[in-house]
């Protein structure tokens, strides 16, 4: 679009030309005002493109942002994913070290039954196998405790779930005794819960029982209610 001294300077010459305004049909004034009209329609039109630019840029900021947010949150899973998976790996190798030793202490106890029966009270029972079913009882109420503690109850409760399949009914019952010990008593219900209503009658009697020779009268009474619910 031509400046205003340029269209002056063309109206001019043709006015030279035309020898007067009547030969142009339009005068200097309306010409003029013909410029400035131009150039207002030019400036709304930049004004139109600059606001669409304005909110294209912002939309694309908002793009990104949205963008990198679902990249962080997707990290985050993979990373929650990941711990879940090592958690798992750890608790499966807990209770196959628990197989393990249950299954190592009960080839020595029958070794030792086959080679040199001692007559033992009954009463009294066996004082080692005594301390190491209080031993592993103890340490299990401890890392569930833990667990629990660093906000994972589920894989707290999973932990004793799985230790209990493989527990003796004396060191279940040790085990309860740890867990109130520790004071996790929700643990503790759910567990009893769990196991009243999964185990055999037999099986839930007899941790009933030890649970009453160690002091435990309530939490035996809420295994009983747990198995006839």
């Amino acid at each position: 679009m031509p400046r205003l001294r340029s269209v002056e300077h063309l109206y001019e010459t043709a006015l030279a030309d035309a020898r007067g305004e009547h030969g142009l049909g339009v005068n200097l004034d309306d010409l003029r005002k013909l410029h400035g009209a131009a150039e207002a329609e030019r400036c709304r039109s930049c004004l139109d493109l600059r606001t669409q630019l304005d909110a294209a840029v912002t939309q694309a900021r908002e793009a990104e942002a949205e963008a990198a947010a679902l990249r962080q949150s997707a990290s985050n899973v993979t990373a929650e994913l990941e711990a879940l998976r090592r958690e798992v790996r750890s608790l499966k190798d807990a209770v196959t070290e628990l197989k393990a030793a249950r299954a190592g202490l009960q080839a020595r106890l029958t070794t030792q039954a086959a080679l040199a029966p001692l007559p033992v009270p009954r009463r009294r029972g066996d004082r080692q196998r005594s301390k190491n079913d209080a031993s592993a009882a103890r340490q299990v109420a401890k890392r569930a405790a833990e667990l629990r503690g660093n906000g994972r109850q589920d894989a707290a409760l999973t932990l004793l779930r799985h230790t209990t399949e493989v527990l003796s009914p004396v060191e279940t019952a040790t085990l309860f005794r740890a867990l109130r010990d520790h004071q996790q008593s929700e643990l503790l219900g759910n567990l009893i819960h769990i196991y009243g209503r999964d185990h055999q009658d037999q099986e839930v009697m007899h941790v009933t029982l030890e649970l009453h020779k160690q002091g435990c009268r309530d939490d035996a009474g809420a295994l009983l209610q747990a198995a006839v619910e």
